[in-house]
Formats: structure tokens, C-alpha cells, sequence
């Protein structure tokens, strides 16, 4: 609801991809250009999306200054990258508790590492939730690293050079998307439908098999091709243009 008031608030809106600039047509916004714009008639620009444009320059960085795949010893190695913070996963038992279960039989299945950066309310409730003997196999099983929080660089370089990415983060959903690596969203729903359309990531919630048949089909077949979605990570450079172009 607040984007929603702030859109009709704008002078510039600014849509990082198309199916953004349909939602505001549907709406009643008009795509037109040709007018200086207003509050009552703003501009609507397909520009691509900031957060690419970030998301390749601090990519660069992280080569040079993570070194976190080098201490995990993973660097050219398989690893599915896991995050969960959502609190309807780590507040409900029963959610949470059918997560780490696929995580584990992914792990045990196909041999694959998995990275898990955990967020200190997943932590806490899965000391919680977990029986005794999951909440072990998850801490003491090799191969299954369990981080505390991690910082920027070593996120975008842990979300790089993963094969598999499962995750109930709108932006880490993206960020896999720019980096290539198909996604596996621990969501019923997600806001960029544009990555299910293309079959970049697939909708698992929290089904075991789901997850696992999606794991699997990405870590066989790979993540389709597609025409890009977000821009060409230049989308800084587009809005300047146009902001100066009206000044």
C-alpha cells in the first residue's frame, strides 16, 4: 500500500522491468512521455533495475576482497547457497522444521555442500524447534557450514559462485537472477513473478519434494536462458539522463 500512495505521489517513475510498467498501466498511469512531467502526470520509464547495476560493481570487489569460499574451501566447488529470515518459515515450527529437512536430504542425496548464513532468529528457533538428532545432524554433518551473519561482499561472492540458490528473500532472489543461478524460493508467492515466468526460479514454499524436485532439475539442467529482465546495469545512467533532460 505504501508503494502503491507513493507511485501516485511521483513525478518520475522509474520501473525496473516492464511487467512493473504493465502494473502501472493497469492502474490507469499513462505511459506517455511527450509532456514535462507532473505529480498529475508523471513519467513512467522502463530504466532496468539500480539494484543490477549494484549488484555488478560490487561483484567486481568481492573477487578482490572476499575471501570466504577460500576459507570454506569451496572455491570451484558445488555449494547450494540456503538463507531463511522470513518469520512466517522461522517462527513457525512445523515450516521451519520441513525446510531443514529437505536441506538435509539435498545434502545427503546429491553430496552437495550447503553454505547457510543464519540469521539470528532462524538460529534461535532452530535450537528451538528441532529435534535433538536434526538439530545435530544439521550442526555436525561435514559439508554443511553453518555462518553466523555474513557482510556484503562475502554474500555477493557466496551468491556468485553457488550452483543452487534457496532462499525466501525477495533481493536474494534477484541477486541469483544476476548472477545466473537458478532459485529455489521458500515462498508461496514472490514480487518478481518475472523470475517464475522464465523459469529462472521456481515456487516451493516449504514442500519437501518440491524443493527437492527443483533442486534437482536446476542442478541437472541448469538455469534457462532468457531475454534480460532487469536492464543492462545501467540504469543510474538512464535515470540522470532523464531527470536532466527535464530540469
Amino acid at each position: 500500500m505504501n508503494r502503491i500512495i507513493a507511485d501516485h505521489c511521483s513525478t518520475w517513475l522509474f520501473c525496473p522491468t516492464h511487467t512493473a510498467v504493465d502494473n502501472l498501466r493497469r492502474e490507469g498511469f499513462s505511459t506517455d512521455t511527450a509532456h514535462v512531467p507532473t505529480a498529475n502526470a508523471p513519467h513512467v520509464v522502463a530504466c532496468g533495475d539500480v539494484m543490477y547495476d549494484n549488484s555488478l560493481f560490487f561483484a567486481e570487489l568481492a573477487e578482490h576482497r572476499s575471501t570466504l569460499l577460500d576459507d570454506l574451501a569451496l572455491k570451484g566447488r558445488p555449494y547450494a547457497l540456503i538463507t531463511v529470515h522470513r518469520d512466517h518459515n522461522t517462527d513457525d515450527p512445523m515450516r521451519l522444521r520441513s525446510l531443514v529437512q529437505s536441506f538435509l536430504e539435498l545434502h545427503n542425496s546429491r553430496g552437495i555442500a550447503l553454505v547457510w548464513p543464519v540469521h539470528p532468529r532462524a538460529r534461535k528457533q532452530l535450537e528451538a524447534a528441532l529435534p535433538a538428532d536434526e538439530l545435530r545432524a544439521l550442526q555436525h554433518t561435514a559439508g554443511i557450514h553453518l555462518l553466523p551473519p555474513v557482510g556484503f561482499l562475502d554474500m555477493i561472492a557466496l551468491e556468485r559462485h553457488a550452483a543452487l540458490v534457496l532462499t525466501d528473500s525477495g533481493g536474494v532472489q534477484k541477486e541469483a537472477y544476476f548472477f545466473g543461478r537458478p532459485c529455489v524460493i521458500l515462498r508461496p508467492t514472490t514480487e518478481w513473478v518475472e523470475l517464475v515466468a522464465g523459469g529462472q526460479a521456481v515456487l516451493a514454499d516449504t514442500d519437501p519434494q518440491r524443493i527437492l524436485a527443483s533442486a534437482n532439475h536446476y542442478l541437472d539442467q541448469g538455469i534457462p536462458s532468457g531475454e534480460p529482465l532487469f536492464g543492462d546495469g545501467h540504469a543510474a545512467e538512464a535515470i540522470c539522463e532523464h531527470l536532466l533532460r527535464h530540469q
